[in-house]
């Protein structure tokens, strides 16, 4: 025997960490009294933001850590040349440009403070102004003096990179456009309507002091000209909207207003006809403003919606080292890209569009597309796609497809769609918005009949003038769309990519959820499970099976990286490997050999019957034996076999709180599920059902039992190519595993994260949205009960209604926005704690 003294391993230890002074992320410990910084960055940023005196940065902020984006030297480079990058210059008079950018890091109103307040430090720089719903900056600066490259160094330095501004032109034109329409329309409403309103007190004075039958009819005349004014032209806009849905047959909110706005006119001109009765024209010019006024705030809360909803969903470009024709190499966003560029793509980089590799090997990691985590191979005259990243080696790749028409932007091109589905309570908030229109109508001739006849024909016309303009179903046809595109959003900036938005909405109620094992519930490698033996013979044991290739070797090396090694680097020489065998050499002179027992067998070892009680139970497990033999002995034994995900007890404790029942459906061997399903239930985890050795036909027929049987919705989480047909059979099928695009043309969630918090979060999240999409409809469905009862009761006042119109709709996005769904990282206790 060959004696090695002590034992040489340690576990390894790790060392505390106390927050970033500048960002709030985990860093490591400094002497007492020090700040401590994650990194040099982090350093630059706080040193630098108070040279330019402003530390009140750090008084303004919330205390919760973001994430600090790191500079990017490509993405400055990038804006060197304004033209390449796709950036439009605005040349202002005076000598000034103005530039829209993109900025990354903004997380709260102090970062936007902090950006704003840097311009004195940059000669040149006129004026920095942040637009957190969209997350963008425009600066204005004098191009003689300083650079958009220059300022986006500084920002860089402070946390704050900045890219080129992506967004859809013809939508940011509309927005411009309408906006300036709503200006307009606010403004001559205004206009008429204080000039109305000083008529009316003219006309309310005479009453009381006495006027003129001549002066009187004239106001009259001027006060309804103003009146019919401010409903012809800043009030057309409902009169146009009215008009299509009667010409389309189809109930809108707008008619109710429109005829309300109807009557308020036809009042004032009969009232200045007649010289008697009531005058309108001041009501109606005021309405007419607080329904413009309203209506603006409803579409500015809309328009930063759709921008925050399509930030979520946006792919943020990458910058990409293009090489021209004579060979130099400059820096372009990704979606500048064209089929035919030549790009350089280094090491540690992201691959910026789909192509095929003209010079140069290298290993990648496509676990975002593929769900592989291990490095795939790479090399001249293979196809890449974008997304994926490049790990070792530098490669030359000719672009065959950028932008929107990559696998990436087919894939985000998808999950857009997906919030453009009808699902059933966006159905069912149609018919019920087309009903509510006939319903106000009816009750409107109910009232004015009804004061009519109780009083007069006056107080008839302006309530029902309230009725007709507080009843607002907006919030109804607004609630379930805005809620699902929202979750939609978060989640795929999660990477959990939903194709279709009715799933949220089954996945609310819970029913049977089945789940695979292999790379599902487990790691999907071999996994050393147990050493059966001595720590000190692990260091010879790892020399030895590093000259391996193979994933046993792999998974031995793995178990040895949890130790410190203290002796010196072992020399390995007359290294053998045996196919499907094991491997023998020496380590430092000695002999070592591992593999079965056939290769323990034919070396002439014998397995110590001490060993053999153990090895049986580790076969019962469904798990694998690998002898270790040093010198003249065998030493010890490895079992080894796949291993539970490290999320996957708890995760599935919070799937349970949620009231899932829970299934295994496995192709493995039976023991093997079945001691998979033993751990779990160990750990607390009621599993209903568990089925091994299952064809994927017999995985398909299992599923449709199970949907026969009644137990509520049936979902199948696996396997996006092994487990194709059970997850298109499923009521959802989630795949957590396999090329992104086929996983979302069979199952319509694809996790590209691979785990199973996920899956909790998903379901977490679907309960919400339906929660939050309930709580929404309950909202608007009481205020208009409320309000409408109160205007036909004569509580409201034609004007008060015009106020309250507008907050229902604004009410239902502020609810919308502030729904849990995605929103933060559920845990199994936040879980079992929801309501």
């Amino acid at each position: 025997m060959v004696n090695v003294g002590k034992n040489t391993l340690r576990p390894k230890k790790r060392a505390a960490s106390v927050p970033c002074a500048h960002c709030g992320l985990p860093s490591p410990p400094t002497a007492d009294g020090e700040r401590a910084f994650c990194c040099n960055g982090c350093r630059g940023a706080f040193a630098l933001i108070h040279e330019m005196g402003l530390e009140d940065y750090y008084a303004l902020r919330p205390n919760a850590a973001g994430e600090y984006v790191r500079e990017s030297e490509q993405q400055i480079a990038a804006l060197s040349d304004l033209h390449v990058a796709g950036v439009e210059v605005q040349h202002l008079p005076g000598g000034m440009d103005c530039v829209r950018l993109n900025v990354e890091g903004l997380h709260c109103a102090a970062c936007s403070w902090l950006i704003e307040r840097m311009q004195p430090s940059i000669p040149g720089l006129h004026s920095a102004r942040v637009r957190m719903s969209d997350h963008s900056v425009e600066l204005i600066y004098d191009p003689v003096q300083t650079s958009v490259a220059r300022v986006a160094s500084r920002l860089a330095r402070l946390g704050y990179p900045l890219s080129p501004w992506q967004d859809d032109p013809e939508f940011d034109a509309e927005v411009i456009q309408r906006q300036r329409d709503h200006w307009i329309g606010i403004a001559l409403a205004a206009f008429l309507a204080a000039n109305a309103m000083w008529i009316g007190i003219s006309l309310y004075a005479g009453e009381a002091t006495g006027i003129s039958k001549e002066n009187e009819a004239f106001l009259r005349w001027v006060g309804a000209i103003l009146g019919l004014l401010a409903a012809v032209f800043p009030g057309r806009i409902f009169f146009q909207t009215a008009w299509q849905a009667v010409l389309n047959r189809t109930p809108h909110v707008d008619i109710p207003v429109a005829i309300s706005l109807a009557i308020g006119t036809m009042g004032s001109l009969f009232g200045a006809w007649s010289g008697y009765g009531h005058m309108y024209f001041d009501s109606l010019a005021s309405l007419v403003l607080l329904l413009r006024v309203g209506r603006y705030l409803q579409f500015r809360a809309q328009s930063q919606a759709r921008h925050s909803i399509s930030r979520l969903l946006r792919w943020n470009t990458n910058i990409a080292k293009k090489i021209e024709e004579g060979g130099q190499v400059v820096s372009v966003p990704s979606n500048r890209l064209q089929a035919g560029d030549r790009v350089q793509i280094d090491a540690g980089e992201v691959i910026p569009a789909d192509g095929i590799v003209l010079l140069g090997e290298s290993q990648l990691d496509t676990s975002l597309l593929t769900g592989e985590t291990i490095p795939v191979p790479i090399g001249t005259g293979e196809r890449l796609v974008g997304g994926t990243m490049n790990l070792t080696s530098p490669l030359e790749v000719l672009v065959e497809a950028a932008g929107g028409k990559s696998r990436v932007g087919k894939l985000m091109a998808m999950v857009r769609d997906a919030t453009t589905y009808e699902t059933p309570w966006i159905q069912a908030a149609d018919r019920v918005g087309k009903w509510f229109v006939i319903v106000v109508l009816a009750l409107a001739v109910f009232t004015w009949c009804g004061w009519a006849w109780w009083v007069n024909g006056t107080v008839a016309t302006q309530h029902t003038m309230a009725l007709l303009t507080i009843a607002c179903p907006c919030a109804l046809a607004l609630a379930a769309p805005l809620v699902i595109t929202i979750a939609l959003g978060r989640a795929a900036k999660r990477q959990v990519w939903i194709r279709d938005g009715i799933c949220l909405e089954k996945l609310a109620r819970p029913g049977m959820l089945w789940l695979d094992k292999t790379g599902t519930l487990t790691l999907g490698r071999v996994h050393v499970h147990a050493w059966i033996g001595d720590d000190r013979w692990i260091p010879m044991i790892a020399a030895a099976e590093g000259k391996v290739n193979h994933p046993m070797a792999a998974a031995i090396l793995r178990y040895a990286d949890a130790f410190e090694e203290t002796n010196e680097p072992r020399q390995v020489t007359e290294s053998e490997q045996a196919q499907g065998f094991g491997t023998k050499c020496r380590v430092n002179g000695v002999f070592v050999a591992v593999g079965n027992v056939r290769w323990m067998n034919q070396l002439g070892f014998l397995v110590p019957p001490r060993l053999a009680e153990t090895v049986q139970q580790i076969a019962n497990r469904g798990q694998s034996s690998v002898y270790a033999a040093v010198d003249r002995d065998v030493v010890g034994v490895f079992a080894m076999g796949d291993a539970l995900r490290p999320d996957a007890v708890s995760s599935l404790r919070g799937i349970q709180s949620l009231g899932w029942k829970l299934g295994i459906l496995s192709g493995d061997h039976r023991n093997v599920v079945e001691s998979i399903a033993e751990n779990l239930r160990e750990n607390g985890i009621h599993i209903q059902e568990v089925l091994g050795e299952q064809s994927p036909e017999e995985k398909l027929a299992t599923i449709e039992t199970s949907k026969r049987s009644g137990e509520g919705v049936v979902v199948m989480v696996g396997d996006g190519v092994n487990d194709a047909a059970a997850l298109a059979a499923a009521d959802v099928g989630i795949a957590v595993r396999g090329n992104s695009e086929q996983s979302l043309a069979i199952a319509p969630i694809y996790i590209a994260s691979q785990k199973l918090t996920s899956v909790v979060d998903l379901l977490f999240a679907s309960q919400q949205v339906v929660r939050g999409i309930r709580g929404c409809f309950i909202a608007s469905l009481l205020y208009n009960t409320v309000t409408i009862s109160l205007a036909m009761s004569g509580w409201i006042h034609p004007l008060i209604a015009a106020l309250f119109m507008p907050l229902s709709g604004i009410t239902v996005l502020a609810m919308a926005f502030q729904s849990r769904a995605f929103r933060n990282k559920i845990t199994t206790r936040t879980a079992m704690e929801s309501p």
